[in-house]
């Protein structure tokens, strides 16, 4: 019996520190999150945010010193200049989205508030379709996933559609072609769903023939989803092993002749926190990758670590996390 109970104590010492390891039990509170951007001649295998260039949030707090944080950045050029978009978080109940914009792509100034909801905004994806300008926010706490077109760009945006009904789902990420319209979302429970439509304003349907995929710790998109230089579809997710927007993932989506489509991991941590970068050794966990001209403009986030703040001890997450990563290995 003795040894029968240290045998079982061994084990479940080993489990406690392999998960600890994977997802700790104590982690650090969020600091103030802020936005990296640069050039690449291609896309590189990894970010080094030390040698690239950062709007921070103390900046952005002097010239607004309500901003409690900026993040979720997604960019657009026209003609010649590039609008950044944000999140912006104020001393106030609900993110806004903000702008930012730049000639040089390097130089950005903050513009001001472009859009305000009763609710929570988020993940400002914006695009151009038919020669007007659209933005598809995270909208999860209006119960719907909600179109914004702009009929001033980059000011007075308003709903001009409900592409899904009666539905929390975080950080919709879109995906536009001639032969190909879909989006994924997660919802609370870490699942993936994929929707699909025969143009932007038509019905979007959940794909039945495309199962639910359940990413466990990585079950969040992260950014746009865009095509890479071998001509894959790449969409970013959210790795969040070590604390929420601790790094990014990159995964191939590939789809069949019937369209239905299969996700494999492609790059293990894209993103991560960087000890070496103050803006973002916290965390780290949206970017956005598009080709102006012959280079590529990245922008990402990213959070500071709070040193001087005592570690929470959660022993849910890291179970779950850890659980839904197994199930899913072993599916």
């Amino acid at each position: 019996m003795k040894k029968f109970i240290l045998i079982v104590g061994v084990i479940l010492v080993f489990l406690i520190i392999v998960i600890n390891n994977r997802t700790p039990f104590f982690q650090s509170p969020e600091g103030g999150w802020s936005i990296g951007f640069n050039y690449y001649d291609s896309i590189p295998s990894k970010i080094n945010p030390e040698k690239d260039n950062i709007f921070s949030l103390e900046k952005l707090a002097k010239i607004n010193d309500s901003t409690t944080f900026l993040a979720d950045p997604f960019f657009i050029q026209e003609k010649d200049t590039i609008y950044l978009f944000f999140e912006c978080q104020m001393k106030k109940f609900g993110a806004d989205i903000a702008v930012m914009k730049s000639t040089n792509g390097i130089d950005f100034k903050y513009d001001r508030v472009v859009l305000d909801e009763e609710f929570h905004l988020s993940y400002p994806q914006v695009f151009k379709y038919k020669e007007s300008f659209y933005m598809l926010p995270e909208t999860k706490n209006a119960n719907n996933i909600l179109l914004y077109k702009a009929y001033n760009f980059p000011y007075d945006w308003r709903v001009c559609d409900t592409l899904i009904k009666d539905v929390r789902l975080t950080d919709p990420s879109i995906y536009l072609s001639d032969s190909l319209n879909f989006l994924v979302a997660s919802d609370a429970n870490f699942n993936l769903y994929m929707y699909k439509s025969n143009s932007l304003l038509g019905e979007w349907k959940l794909d039945e023939n495309c199962p639910v995929v359940r990413m466990g710790s990585e079950a969040r998109a992260a950014g746009r989803i865009f095509v890479n230089e071998n001509k894959k579809l790449i969409l970013p997710m959210q790795n969040c092993t070590k604390g929420y927007g601790y790094g990014v993932s990159l995964y191939e989506l590939n789809f069949d002749k019937n369209k239905n489509y299969t996700i494999r991991l492609k790059d293990k941590f894209f993103l991560k926190a960087n000890a070496n970068t103050i803006e973002f050794a916290g965390g780290m966990h949206q970017i956005d990758i598009q080709k102006i001209n012959d280079k590529y403009f990245l922008v990402y986030d990213g959070r500071c670590h709070l040193n001087n703040k005592k570690k929470k001890f959660n022993w849910k997450r890291p179970l779950l996390l850890n659980y839904l990563d197994a199930k899913n290995y072993f599916h």
